[in-house]
């Protein structure tokens, strides 16, 4: 029963994980503020906030990913020693 829990849980964290990563990328992506740019507009305070968000949800995918990845593993290694 167990290992259905951490199973099922893996599986919803690394949906969840990925759903993120689509929506709002790998965090690591390089910003769209044009810093350092001559012929685009200086960034605001807006497009600031919107990165920072687009940075945090990408992390915050990334980690579900692999903490799925985690709970899959541990439920084959608690099916397999019960077996």
């Amino acid at each position: 029963m167990t290992a259905t829990i951490f199973n099922v849980a893996g599986l919803i964290a690394t949906l969840v994980g990925v759903l993120l990563l689509f929506r709002f990328g790998m965090p690591y992506r390089l910003p769209q503020i044009n810093e350092g740019s001559l012929f685009a507009d200086k960034p605001t305070e807006q497009d600031r906030r919107l990165n920072r968000r687009y940075r945090f949800w990408g992390w915050v995918g990334l980690v579900l990913i692999v903490l799925g990845t985690l709970a899959q593993i541990t439920a084959a290694l608690l099916s397999a020693s019960w077996s």
